[in-house]
């Protein structure tokens, strides 16, 4: 199946259809201990052209990977679930309660050469979006079309090299940003989970 094919059936999928293919297997976890639990919020939003992703440019001013691309997410408290910080950073860093979106399903962790371990749920956001960003942690917000991460031309894997292991780091590149690192393999894992097949190769 060519990429306008798959394009065009990630663009017509219900929303009942994508949480129908999110639920149907289990996420990995990830087991290795000494990892830092941390949660991120990974919104989608039905516009007329079809299904589109919602990231983060994160502010200059914070401590952790400042002007970076993300979706909202943090650390997961001790007192609560890996969801809980998911909708909790979400609120906090975009203004999106919890009864602003729709929980669709969540995706295989991932873990970080920086010793994090990311949980990460798919909501859509519900319309008209009311977003309010936190201009301490965020200087931007980007909207994305989820059938432009199948164009070969924008996608590249890059072997990194960390403690004498050698890591793959995937980049999707936009006119708009760079979308690389965690926030690739997620998206990555996302696209594979709804399409049923691992459209990169």
């Amino acid at each position: 199946m060519d990429k306008p094919e798959l394009a065009n059936i990630l663009n017509q999928l219900s929303e009942q259809e994508l949480k129908e293919r999110l639920r149907a297997q289990k996420p990995n976890l990830i087991t290795q201990p000494g990892l830092k639990p941390s949660a991120v919020l990974v919104p989608m939003i039905k516009r007329e052209e079809g299904w589109c992703l919602l990231f983060t440019k994160r502010s200059m001013e914070v401590d952790s990977h400042p002007g970076e691309i993300s979706f909202p997410g943090g650390n997961i408290e001790s007192d609560e679930s890996a969801l809980g910080a998911a909708l909790r950073e979400t609120e906090e860093e975009i203004g999106i309660s919890r009864n602003e979106l729709h929980l669709l399903g969540e995706l295989d962790e991932i873990s970080t050469i920086s010793g994090f371990k990311i949980h990460p749920f798919v909501a859509e956001l519900s319309l008209p979006l009311q977003l309010k960003p936190n201009d301490s942690e965020i200087s931007e917000v980007i909207i994305l079309p989820l059938a432009g991460f199948l164009d070969p031309e924008r996608f590249q894997v890059q072997n990194w090299n960390h403690n004498g292991l050698n890591y793959p780091v995937y980049f999707f590149r936009f006119p708009e940003c760079t979308v690389w690192g965690a926030t690739a393999k997620i998206t990555k894992n996302l696209l594979e989970r709804v399409l049923g097949l691992k459209p990169f190769g």
